[in-house]
C-alpha cells in the first residue's frame, strides 16, 4: 500500500479514534498492522537482509546512506512505497553523490530497535554504511505519554522526563551497535520537526500531552506546553553527539514553519527556533498522513515548498549535509529568518 493510500486508511481509523481512549495509541496500533509479517515474528534480521538486497547498493568511492527507525523515516529518508526517497532527490538536487538504502519501519520505537532481534539487523544492515540516518523517539511518545499523564498522574514536565530517561539509554544500545559493526560509519539524526497544525490534529497532541491544556493549565499556552516538551527530542541528539564522537546531530526545527511563512519562526543556524505558540502548518501536516507525517501529495520538483517531505529534507541539507564534502563537495546554503 502506498503512503497516499495508507494515509487514508489512517484518516478512517483517526476519526473513529479521536473519540476512543486514546487517538495516540490507536494510531500507533495503525501503523504497526502495516508491519512486515517476518518483523512481527520476530525475523528482522532475515527481512531486513532481504529488503536491502533489492535496494540500491553500495557503490565503490561513493559514500553510502542507510536509513533506519520509524515511519517518519520512511516516508522521507527511504521514500517508502511513495517510490521515491526526498532525501535523495533533494542531495541530487544539490549535485551531491550517495547510494542509498532503507530498512524504516512504520510504528516501531527507540525500545524495539535496541531489541536483540532489531539490533541484529542494524548491525548486518550498518556494515556496508558510511552514513546511518536515524529517526525514532517518536513513536515512544505516542505510547508512553498517554499513560504517564491519564494513569500516573505525571505533570508533562515529568512525564517528558520519563520519556528521555526511556529513550537515550535505547537510542545509545543503536547507536554502539552500529558503531561496533561499523566503526568508520557516522550517524546522525534530528528531532523532529513541530508538526500537528492541520484541524482535528488536536486529538492527539491533546492525547500525548493533555496537562498542557488541562483546567490548571495556563490559558492559550497550551501549543507553547506541547511543543516545550515534545521538542526534548532534539534534545536527545544533543546529548548523544555530545557523548559519542561517531555522532552527529542535525536540526530542522522551524523548517515547515519558516515555509508557511511564519515570521516568528526561524531557520538560521545561529538563531534556529520555532513558533513556540504554533504548531506545524496545516499543508505541511495533513491529518490524511496522521498529523505528524509531512505531506507527500503535490511535490514538485522545481518547488521545494511545494509539499512538506521536500521542506524537511531540503532544511536537513543544509543543516547537515551541506558540510559533508564526501557527499556534497560544493555545498551551499541559505539561511531563512
Amino acid at each position: 500500500m502506498s503512503w497516499k493510500g495508507f494515509g487514508f486508511v489512517l484518516l478512517a481509523c483517526f476519526v473513529v479514534s479521536a473519540f476512543a481512549a486514546s487517538p495516540a495509541k490507536d494510531a500507533l496500533d495503525e501503523m504497526r498492522k502495516q508491519m512486515p509479517e517476518d518483523v512481527k515474528n520476530g525475523n528482522v534480521e532475515k527481512w531486513a537482509r532481504e529488503t536491502l538486497a533489492t535496494q540500491e547498493q553500495k557503490k565503490d568511492g561513493i559514500p553510502h546512506i542507510l536509513v533506519i527507525g520509524d515511519s517518519w523515516a520512511d516516508v522521507v529518508g527511504g521514500g517508502g512505497s511513495v517510490g521515491q526517497s526526498f532525501l535523495m532527490k533533494r542531495l541530487k538536487n544539490h549535485s551531491c553523490t550517495a547510494t542509498s538504502s532503507c530498512i524504516a519501519i512504520p510504528g516501531t520505537t527507540a525500545s524495539m530497535w535496541a531489541s536483540a532481534a532489531f539490533i541484529a539487523a542494524t548491525k548486518a544492515a550498518a556494515k556496508t554504511a558510511d552514513y546511518v540516518y536515524i529517526m525514532l523517539v517518536g513513536n515512544d511518545a505516542l505510547d508512553l505519554m498517554p499513560d504517564c499523564a491519564q494513569k500516573e498522574k505525571k505533570t508533562a514536565e515529568q512525564c517528558a522526563d520519563e520519556l528521555m530517561a526511556q529513550a537515550l539509554p535505547n537510542m545509545y544500545k543503536i547507536i554502539d551497535a552500529i558503531h561496533e559493526a561499523n566503526p568508520n560509519a557516522k550517524v546522525v539524526g534530528f528531532g523532529y520537526d513541530t508538526m500537528f497544525g492541520a484541524r482535528g490534529c488536536g486529538a492527539i497532541s491533546h492525547d500525548v500531552f493533555p496537562q498542557c491544556w488541562s483546567s490548571t493549565a495556563p490559558a492559550g499556552q497550551g501549543n507553547r506546553c506541547f511543543n516545550t516538551q515534545f521538542l526534548r527530542i532534539q534534545e536527545a541528539w544533543g546529548f548523544a553527539a555530545g557523548n559519542r564522537s561517531f555522532v552527529d546531530k542535525a536540526s530542522i526545527l522551524g523548517a515547515t514553519q519558516v515555509a508557511g511563512g511564519d515570521t516568528k519562526a526561524s531557520t538560521d543556524p545561529a538563531n534556529r527556533h520555532i513558533d513556540m505558540d504554533k504548531m506545524g502548518p496545516p499543508q505541511y501536516w495533513p491529518l490524511t498522513m496522521e498529523c505528524f507525517h509531512p505531506s507527500v501529495d503535490n511535490c514538485k520538483d522545481g518547488d521545494v515548498n511545494a509539499c512538506g517531505a521536500t521542506v524537511v529534507m531540503e532544511e536537513f541539507y543544509k543543516d547537515y549535509w551541506s558540510k559533508q564534502s564526501s557527499v556534497c563537495p560544493s555545498g551551499e546554503t541559505t539561511v531563512v529568518v
